[in-house]
């Protein structure tokens, strides 16, 4: 008897050894939740089913979560930037998960887990996506940066290839030709300054100044200037390395200044012509600040019968304005759409029938 109550007793314990510490959020910066997830079973893929249903509940945990984070209007808008980036990498938020339950219900099986989320990398991620150039437009990016050695003008691109490189790496999409959205412009100059103590080494010196501007509406985003030094065993690669130096500071906070820019004052620029009236202008002003993409309209410029006007977005970009445009009472015929820009004609009834 002594032998039996022995071995149940060696099992008792092992199996509360054995069982998984509860999960609690211990940190500040965690949160438990309970979801559930269902797959489908497809082809009596039984075990197939059960792994995306337990992906599934892992993702509603996330969701849960994220909720906390998003307002409902920006969770629908950055639908599918979240389930690219983050409920399809559940592993890299969910700390640890206990399945509370799994079962088959007709042709779905269904998991239920408790899950202990890192919330502060979600609410990190989810800031981050505010600030990706596709969530902003995705904006073309063009450069036109002026370079001079020793006075004379070089028909090198050493400060434009190093800041399109910082643009690059932030997300955005570069242009070699074409009308950007967003232009970098300015001028590098490298100087000669020393040969000198350097055993046999050259230095130069180089300023890199650069103007962000969008084009059409020529809004100053933002400006840059720096100045530094480089060192090599010839004249052109010491320039070249001064010039790149300086345009790799420069740029190292140019493209966060252009998406916070963006972030913070969304405009497109509405050009539309056949404009007889002021009253014809006015009704188009009301009509555009009626669209649920619109904040705000503001008249830059009526000449010629052709009206310039502001945009202040509160959603959307500007290919979403261009398609209600076409569906007002009084229609506008969209010639031309870019990241931050529109084209349109006016057209009376009878041509927009």
């Amino acid at each position: 008897m002594r032998k039996y109550i022995f071995i149940a007793l060696w099992f008792g314990l092992w199996g509360c050894a054995a069982q998984r510490p509860a999960i609690k959020a211990t940190e500040p910066n965690t949160e438990v939740v309970t979801a559930e997830g269902m797959a489908p079973i497809i082809n009596g893929d039984l075990t197939g089913a059960k792994k995306t249903s337990l992906h599934e509940a892992m993702k509603s945990a996330l969701g849960l979560v994220i909720g906390v984070y998003v307002s409902q209007e920006a969770l629908v808008s950055k639908a599918v930037l979240i389930e690219d980036n983050i409920t399809s990498q559940t592993e890299g938020y969910i700390e640890r998960y206990d399945v509370l339950k799994e079962w088959r219900e007709g042709d779905f099986y269904k998991t239920q887990i408790k899950a202990l989320v890192r919330k502060e990398d979600l609410s990190a991620k989810i800031k981050a996506l505010d600030l990706e150039p596709k969530r902003l437009g995705n904006p073309v990016v063009g450069f036109k940066v002026e370079e001079y050695i020793d006075g004379a003008e070089s028909k090198t691109s050493y400060a434009a290839d190093e800041l399109k490189r910082k643009f690059v790496e932030k997300g955005f999409v570069v242009a070699e030709s074409g009308e950007p959205d967003i232009l970098v412009s300015g001028r590098a100059d490298s100087s000669f300054n020393t040969d000198q103590g350097l055993g046999g080494m050259i230095s130069y010196r180089a300023t890199v100044s650069v103007r962000v501007v969008k084009p059409g509406s020529e809004d100053v985003i933002t400006t840059s200037r720096e100045t530094l030094g480089g060192v090599d065993v010839a004249r052109a690669a010491a320039a070249a390395t001064a010039i790149s130096r300086a345009a790799g500071k420069v740029g190292a906070d140019l493209p966060q200044a252009v998406l916070n820019y963006l972030r913070d004052r969304s405009t497109v620029r509405l050009v539309v012509s056949n404009i007889d009236s002021i009253n014809q202008l006015n009704d188009l002003v009301r009509s555009v600040r009626a669209l649920i993409e619109v904040r705000d309209c503001r008249v830059r410029d009526y000449s010629e019968r052709v009206a310039k006007l502001d945009l202040d977005m509160k959603r959307g970009n500007a290919a979403d304005v261009a398609k209600r445009l076409e569906g007002l009472q009084k229609p506008l015929k969209v010639t031309k759409t870019s990241a931050y820009g529109i084209e349109a004609d006016a057209q009376d009834e009878a041509n927009a029938k």
